[in-house]
């Protein structure tokens, strides 16, 4: 790996994964990849994690600068050179500068959404709601919210959630869980290329979880109608890691 340019410590990381035919997954990556076949299944998941802090070296890391939640709804993907990462088709978060940064220098879709994550002993709670007119139009939207303070409340506006919420349990050791959970890097299109941004960590110790809820309409925003019909065929859990990024490279 190249020399780091961001180094992230992440906590309570829920990890959710659907069994896909590749070929329904083929149009959503960039060119250059292709949908990662695992125990003979392309797969489709919801990833959820809290960023305590964030460090771009040289400098110390710092929780003001990268305290976050994110909820990400992702393909895992092989590119032309045998590299295994996984494309975003969305990232969403709070955290403005996050998504100024990673739309315009990274190619990552990141966006707007109230996000927030709970603890309580070994169960998690992840949840988005994303709100699109808010996004599009926040000066028309601001100016509904002053006529909802008259009598006659504006029209209910769209929104995309999502709601995650699984009690950890016994260590699991299989290939499978080390495939859907340790990822080479991210694909990413950007500026008409695709790029391959490496990231690493160390290995990692994944549990097993049992489902607890489940809902939301944010996969069919990102063109994955009906991922939570069903539960999840791979469900896990990493309390924490630390995650390094560094520069990426052209796919195609």
């Amino acid at each position: 790996m190249h020399r780091p340019v961001a180094v992230h410590a992440w906590e309570d990381i829920v990890f959710a994964h659907w069994r896909r035919d590749p070929a329904s997954l083929a149009r959503l990556v960039p060119r250059g990849t292709r949908p990662d076949v695992v125990d003979g299944s392309a797969w489709v998941g919801l990833t959820a994690y809290v960023f305590r802090e964030t460090a771009v070296p040289p400098f110390p890391p710092s929780r003001r600068l990268g305290s976050m939640t994110e909820v990400t709804i992702e393909i895992p993907t092989v590119d032309t050179r045998g590299r295994h990462g996984i494309v975003y088709r969305t990232v969403d978060t709070g955290h403005v500068p996050a998504i100024v940064a990673a739309n315009t220098l990274l190619g990552v879709p990141y966006t707007f959404s109230h996000v927030r994550a709970t603890r309580r002993g070994d169960t998690l709670d992840h949840r988005s709601v994303r709100h699109p007119a808010r996004a599009a139009h926040p000066v028309r939207w601001a100016r509904e919210l002053v006529r909802a303070r008259q009598p006659s409340p504006p029209r209910p506006r769209p929104r995309h959630d999502a709601v995650v919420r699984v009690t950890a349990g016994e260590v699991v050791d299989t290939p499978l869980a080390a495939a859907l959970t340790t990822r080479a890097g991210i694909h990413a299109r950007h500026l008409a290329q695709t790029l391959f941004w490496q990231r690493q960590h160390a290995p990692l110790t994944v549990r097993a979880a049992r489902l607890e809820r489940l809902e939301g309409d944010l996969p069919d925003a990102v063109g994955l109608p009906g991922l939570f019909d069903r539960e999840p065929d791979s469900l896990l859990v990493v309390d924490a890691t630390t995650v390094r990024y560094a520069w990426g490279e052209v796919v195609r």
